[in-house]
C-alpha cells in the first residue's frame, strides 16, 4: 500500500491548486490557521507548516500584525539582499531605524547593504550608482536634501525600470510616484505650537531646517495652528537652518545674533532634539534658563530629550517601528510586485519639563 503523504502536504497542495486557480488572488488575505484546522480537520501546527511550505516557495508573504497574503507568483530572489539607503546611522534616531530594519531582514534570511549620504546631493548620487552595480532585490531610501528637487530621480526611475521596488522613508520624492512610510510632520507641529498655546505662550519662535522635507512640514503646522488661535507670527523669530550651516548657528560669533532674533519670545519650536539640546547648551552659557526664561518644544522623542537637563518635550517618532513597516513592506513588494503602501504614522507629543506654564 502506497505511503500517504504528510498532512501539512495535502493541506499545502490544495493551497496551491487554490492560488493556481484563482479562487485565491494575488494580494489577497489567505485563510486563516484555525479556518484550516476546521476545513482539514489538522492541528495547528500541521496548518502553519502547510502555510510555511507556501511561504517558502514565494506564494504567500506573512505580515506581522496583519496576516498572511497571496504573493505574486514569483520564485524567491536570487539574492536575498536589501539595499538601504540613509542619510546618518552613528547617531540620534537612526540606529533604532536601522535595528526595526535589521529585525526583519533576519527573520526572512536577507542580508543588508547599508550606504550613507550625509544628507548630500552628491554623494546620494554615487551610492543609488554603486547600489545599481550589485545584486540587490529592493531598496529603503531616506532621501537626501528632500526639500530640495532631486537631480537623482533618473536613477531612482531606474531602478523601478529594472523591477528593483523602492520604499522611501521619512518623506518622499513628489514628482515620483512611489511607496513611502512617513510620520505626520505637519500634524506634529500643530501638536507642539497648541502645547505652547495651551500653556499661556503667544510670542513664539521656531528653528527650522530648510532643505529636509520634515523641516519644511513641522513649520507649515505650527504656523497654521499659531494663525487658527489668533497668535500672530513673528517672522524675524523663525530661523532657518540646512545641513551646511547647522555648526554656524550657535557658533560664539553667531550666538548674539540668533539670541536678538529669539529675544522677544516666551517659547520656540525646534526641528528636533539635537538641535534643541545644542540651544539649550549655548542658551544656558548666555545666562538664559530653560524654561523659566525660554520654553522649548523639539521632535522626535528621542534619547536626547530623555536625557537633557532639563527633559525635552517632544514630538514622537515611531523609530524601529518605522523600520520595521518599510522592511515588510518592501518584502511584500518584491513577492507582490503589485502591492502598494503610502503609510502615515500618527505623532503624539511627549510632556516633560522643558515648557513653562504662564499665567
Amino acid at each position: 500500500m502506497d505511503k500517504q503523504p504528510p498532512k501539512y502536504l495535502v493541506v499545502a497542495d490544495w493551497l496551491k491548486q487554490n492560488i493556481k486557480n484563482n479562487t485565491f488572488k494575488v494580494g489577497d488575505k489567505l485563510i486563516s490557521e484555525n479556518q484550516i484546522c476546521d476545513k482539514f480537520s489538522v492541528s495547528r501546527q500541521t496548518a502553519r507548516q502547510a502555510v510555511a511550505t507556501l511561504e517558502h516557495e514565494g506564494l504567500v508573504i506573512k505580515r506581522q500584525g496583519s496576516g498572511t497574503y497571496v504573493g505574486g507568483h514569483r520564485a524567491q530572489p536570487q539574492h536575498k539582499n536589501i539595499g538601504i539607503l540613509t542619510t546618518y546611522i552613528s547617531d540620534y534616531i537612526f540606529p533604532s531605524l536601522i535595528s526595526g530594519i535589521q529585525d526583519v531582514l533576519s527573520r526572512h534570511d536577507y542580508q543588508m547593504t547599508l550606504r550613507l549620504t550625509q544628507n548630500k546631493i552628491e554623494h546620494e548620487r554615487r551610492q543609488l550608482q554603486a547600489l545599481l552595480s550589485l545584486d540587490i532585490d529592493g531598496l529603503i531610501v531616506e532621501a537626501a536634501k528632500s526639500a530640495l528637487p532631486s537631480p537623482n530621480i533618473g536613477l531612482y526611475q531606474e531602478f523601478l525600470r529594472r523591477n528593483i521596488p523602492i520604499v522611501f522613508v521619512h518623506t518622499f520624492p513628489s514628482d515620483l510616484s512611489c511607496n513611502y512610510i512617513i510620520n505626520d510632520d505637519e500634524k506634529g507641529g500643530r501638536l507642539a505650537a497648541r502645547h505652547l498655546i495651551e500653556n499661556g505662550h503667544k510670542k513664539i519662535g521656531g528653528i527650522f531646517k530648510a532643505d529636509d522635507t520634515q523641516g519644511n512640514l513641522r513649520y507649515k503646522g505650527t504656523i497654521m495652528e499659531l494663525y487658527e488661535q489668533g497668535i500672530a507670527l513673528d517672522e524675524n523669530a523663525i530661523i532657518w537652518y540646512s545641513t551646511e550651516t547647522y555648526d554656524y548657528l550657535f557658533a560664539p560669533d553667531i550666538l548674539p545674533r540668533t539670541m536678538a532674533r529669539l529675544s522677544g519670545c516666551t517659547a520656540i519650536i525646534t526641528y528636533n532634539d539635537d538641535i534643541a539640546v545644542t540651544a539649550l547648551q549655548s542658551f544656558e552659557n548666555s545666562g538664559l534658563r530653560v524654561p523659566d526664561d525660554l520654553s522649548i518644544v523639539s521632535f522626535d522623542n528621542s534619547n536626547l530629550a530623555k536625557i537633557a537637563h532639563p527633559m525635552l518635550t517632544s514630538v514622537t517618532h515611531p523609530g524601529p517601528e518605522l523600520g520595521r513597516l518599510a522592511t515588510e513592506s518592501l518584502l511584500a513588494i518584491i513577492q507582490n510586485p503589485h502591492y502598494e503602501i503610502q503609510h502615515t504614522f500618527d505623532p503624539t507629543l511627549v510632556v516633560r519639563n522643558s515648557v513653562k506654564k504662564l499665567r
